[in-house]
């Protein structure tokens, strides 16, 4: 769904857009958020504020596109709809991130939380990834901003440093992938240590969600590679199939394997729990649901 001059008919898209599919989706991710934002306040969640705020502008831009597909010519709700679905994973990136350097803080020992072991340490995990999201999130904002622009010109420089922020986000994914696998590996000789926690599980939701997410962002760079005329742009069902489907079970997956349910420490501050509450919160944690 890229952002190109109106044709004649006014039409914004590079395709009729179908209601129906724009509906079911808008619906789909209001839930969503609705549900993610209620575990939030409920579990007092608070490192968890970028995936509250990912979904949020998920459920803008899907509740967007609805009335957008309606009205073609509607330029205005064009754009916020084409905004907000293509910068909210970069946002849902962050909460990723944060939550590996939560799990590794919290699950690894003390000496196993070494460049030699783990390739980047816990508490440098979420400063050094969140920093690469950050800018990868920022240069995607500014072609976001060209990309609206009436001038030719100006729309195709918009879409090459969306493209830009593209490469950043998958780079900066692959390698936070790479990290994940192999702290996922390492795990398994101090899984012992903890007999009555599920954290594995957890961890493996944030491998699973990451890896929908690299996929679409894949999708998506090839898509403004293809340019405009490319079969990606100028075909709608490629938009649901690789976007939507692939963003929206981030959420539920989440839903379900929320942080509470394996993590002792949920505020803003990162610190790692002492031995006695790790060896036995988890009893507690869960018993919140």
């Amino acid at each position: 769904m890229p952002l190109k001059n109106c044709q004649e008919d006014g039409n914004w898209y590079d395709f009729r857009p179908v209601l129906a599919p724009a509906i079911a989706f808008g619906i789909l991710y209001a839930v969503a958020f609705v549900i993610t934002a209620f575990q939030f306040f409920r579990y007092k969640s608070w490192f968890w504020i970028c995936m509250v705020i990912g979904s949020l502008m998920e459920a803008i831009g899907y509740v967007a596109h609805i009335p957008s597909v309606i009205n073609e010519a509607d330029k205005g709700l064009y754009i916020m709809q084409f905004v907000m679905i293509f910068i909210a994973p970069a946002v849902l990136a962050a909460a990723c991130y944060m939550a590996m350097g939560r799990v590794a803080l919290h699950a690894a020992p003390a000496e196993f939380q070494t460049v030699k072991h783990l390739w980047i340490p816990p508490r440098y995990m979420t400063p050094l990834f969140v920093t690469c999201d950050i800018a990868a999130f920022v240069t995607q904002v500014m072609g976001g901003t060209d990309a609206t622009s009436d001038n030719n010109k100006t729309a195709l420089n918009g879409m090459r440093t969306m493209k830009i922020g593209l490469i950043i986000q998958l780079i900066c994914f692959g390698f936070f992938l790479v990290i994940s696998i192999r702290f996922h590996s390492v795990s398994k000789r101090f899984e012992q240590f903890w007999p009555d926690k599920q954290w594995p599980k957890f961890l493996m939701a944030i491998n699973v969600s990451c890896g929908l997410i690299f996929i679409r962002c894949i999708y998506r760079l090839i898509e403004f590679s293809q340019g405009r005329d490319g079969y990606l742009i100028t075909h709608e069902w490629n938009f649901y199939v690789f976007e939507s489907c692939f963003v929206l079970p981030v959420f539920f997956i989440f839903n379900w394997y929320h942080p509470a349910r394996y993590l002792t420490n949920l505020g803003f501050r990162q610190q790692r729990p002492n031995s006695n509450s790790a060896s036995g919160s988890n009893n507690t944690v869960s018993s919140r649901y």
